[in-house]
């Protein structure tokens, strides 16, 4: 299957959209990871793309992928490596507020690399910016991509789930435990999958201390021992 870029992946499924969503068509590529910069690799990378859109609000999309926006760059420390920053999340988050004609990718703050552009060796930041999942370094655990996105209705009070209550965005990944210096492991096994929720989607979207207040820490759903290796 040839290969093609997240931004066209991305509008090819939108063009779709567009034909019901008020917002109308998108016309052309649009490129979604907008915040990502176009150099230096790997900063510049993304792949492997999930999509959701609010059916209570066509208009609104969520988007997701393997982004190494907050990774150091193949020129820090050793020049013949590229290597992915140890502890530094992946799973990039991007908001579309109508119909993909347009889209941000929020900066919240965490462990980040994003700085270490060399020739030094790198020494991430506990609360660098980044733009991928927020809450998990504070958890003990690392966002590490391939992502599965879908809206669902909003829970009220009593636990109740209805469209009538809101909208919540739900954001699966693969995610590996941090390091050993917390006194708890957040789960068994090397490698688990795990929800991050959000029902403030705009307010996510901004980005800051209010967008990354608008997530919810994430949550390991799947059931885990120490020879557990959680994929896709």
């Amino acid at each position: 299957m040839p290969r093609r870029s997240f931004a066209s992946l991305v509008a090819a499924t939108l063009l779709l959209v567009g034909m019901i969503s008020p917002a109308g068509a998108v016309t052309g590529d649009v490129l979604v990871s907008a915040g990502s910069p176009t150099s230096p690799f790997s900063q510049n990378k993304q792949n492997e793309p999930g999509l959701a859109i609010d059916p209570s609000h066509p208009e609104i999309v969520a988007a997701g992928a393997n982004d190494n926006i907050d990774l150091e760059t193949c020129n820090a420390g050793n020049p013949k490596t590229c290597p992915f920053t140890a502890g530094v999340g992946v799973s990039g988050i991007y908001f579309s507020p109508d119909g993909g004609n347009s889209w941000t990718q929020p900066t919240y703050t965490g462990y980040s690399a994003r700085g270490c552009a060399g020739p030094a060796a790198c020494t991430p930041n506990p609360v660098g910016p980044i733009g991928t999942l927020p809450w998990y370094y504070e958890n003990g655990m690392i966002s590490n991509g391939d992502p599965v996105l879908a809206f669902g209705p909003k829970p009220d009070t009593s636990g109740h789930f209805a469209w009538s209550n809101g909208s919540r965005l739900y954001y699966s990944n693969i995610t590996t435990k941090f390091g050993a210096f917390y006194q708890q492991e957040p789960f068994s096994g090397f490698a688990a999958i795990a929800v991050s929720r959000t029902d403030y989607v705009r307010a996510a979207a901004g980005g800051g201390v209010a967008g990354k207040a608008a997530w919810m820490p994430p949550v390991v759903v799947t059931k885990q021992n120490a020879a557990v290796f959680q994929d896709k």
